[in-house]
C-alpha cells in the first residue's frame, strides 16, 4: 500500500512539473515571438533537390502532436490529404494560401524532434510551380508567406496555451477542492469544540451538584460520628 500511494504521489509529481514546465515554456516561447523570432530561410536537401526552404521552431511539445497540428493547418487551406510520403516528408496537395501566390501551392516538409529536448523543427518548402517560394525571387510575398507561418506558429501556441490552461484550471480545482477539505475539516473540529465546551458546562454544573452533596453528606458523618462517640461513651459508663 505505501509503494502504491508513494507512485502515485510521483505521478502526481512528474505531471504538476511537466505543467509547470509547459507554462514556462510557453511564457518563453511568447517572449521570443515578441522580439520578433523570425523563421530561419535557407536551402536545404528535400526528395525534390535542394531548394529554398523555411523553419519553424517549437520550444516546447511533441513532435509527432506538432505534425498533426501542422496537417490540420494545412487543411484550412485546402490542401488535399497533406500526409507522409515515401521520402518521411509531409506533402499537402494544391494548398490555396491566397497571401503567397493567387495559383495553388504544393507544400513539402518535415517535422523533426528536438530530444531529448522538448519541442520539433517543421522545415517547410513551399512549391508555387517550377520555383520555391524565397525571399531573393519573390519579395513581394515575403510578408505574406511570413505572415502565414506566424499563423501556423499561433495555431500549435494556442493549442499548447489551452492545454496550460486546461492544467492550470485542473490545478485549481484541487486547490479548491483541498481548502473546501481543510474549511469542512475547520468547521467539524469548531463544531466538536461547540459540544466538548457544551459537555465541560453541563459537567461543571453536575461537579457543584456533587460538591454540594459531598459537603452535606461530610456534615452528615461528623455528626454520626459524635453520635457514636457519645454512644460508646455511655456504653462504657454502664458496664463499669
Amino acid at each position: 500500500m505505501t509503494i502504491a500511494v508513494s507512485a502515485v504521489k510521483k505521478t502526481k509529481t512528474m505531471l504538476h512539473l511537466k505543467q509547470n514546465m509547459l507554462v514556462l515554456a510557453l511564457l518563453t516561447f511568447s517572449f521570443g515571438i515578441a522580439l520578433g523570432q523570425p523563421f530561419a530561410e535557407g536551402e536545404r536537401s528535400m526528395s525534390k533537390g535542394v531548394h529554398n526552404s523555411f523553419l519553424v521552431d517549437f520550444q516546447i511539445g511533441e513532435a509527432d502532436d506538432i505534425a498533426d497540428l501542422w496537417v490540420d493547418y494545412q487543411k484550412d487551406f485546402d490542401a488535399r490529404k497533406p500526409k507522409k510520403n515515401d521520402a518521411g516528408e509531409y506533402f499537402g496537395d494544391n494548398a490555396e494560401i491566397e497571401a503567397i501566390s493567387a495559383n495553388t501551392i504544393d507544400i513539402y516538409s518535415t517535422v523533426k524532434s528536438k530530444k531529448p529536448a522538448p519541442g520539433a523543427i517543421v522545415t517547410i518548402w513551399f512549391d508555387l510551380g517550377g520555383a520555391y517560394l524565397s525571399s531573393a525571387t519573390h519579395p513581394d510575398r515575403m510578408e505574406g508567406a511570413r505572415n502565414w507561418l506566424e499563423g501556423f506558429r499561433n495555431f500549435v501556441m494556442k493549442e499548447y496555451a489551452e492545454e496550460a490552461l486546461e492544467a492550470e484550471e485542473d490545478k485549481l480545482k484541487d486547490m479548491e477542492k483541498a481548502l473546501k477539505d481543510a474549511r469542512d475539516a475547520e468547521e467539524d473540529i469548531t463544531e466538536d469544540i461547540k459540544e466538548m465546551e457544551a459537555e465541560l458546562a453541563e459537567l461543571k454544573k453536575r461537579l457543584g451538584s456533587a460538591e454540594k452533596d459531598a459537603q452535606m453528606k461530610a456534615e452528615a458523618v461528623n455528626k454520626q460520628k459524635q453520635i457514636v462517640e457519645q454512644a460508646r461513651a455511655r456504653a462504657k459508663s454502664l458496664k463499669n
